[in-house]
């Protein structure tokens, strides 16, 4: 409760959705924001490009509906 009190605590303004994409060559988990339509992507770790599915545009809206961008989900100690 100490931590509701203190000024300047900024609430999140958006959100955004991360999709994990585990990389065929080294096997690392490559963070993605909700790619909405196929695409390339490179390995942050050994560089190997590869393709990535998209995910549906629809069900990501929905999510950040219900979650109203963010700010449903905050922490209600703090709201």
């Amino acid at each position: 409760a100490e931590a509701a009190t203190m000024p300047g605590t900024v609430p999140p303004e958006s959100m955004e959705l991360v999709f994990f994409y585990r990389c065929p060559g080294c096997g690392r988990r490559n963070p993605l924001i909700a790619p909405t339509q196929p695409s390339m992507t490179r390995c942050e770790s050994c560089g190997e490009p590869f393709p990535v599915m998209p995910v549906d545009e629809r069900t990501v809206h929905y999510v950040k509906i219900m979650l109203a961008n963010g700010r449903a989900a905050l922490d209600p100690d703090f709201a």
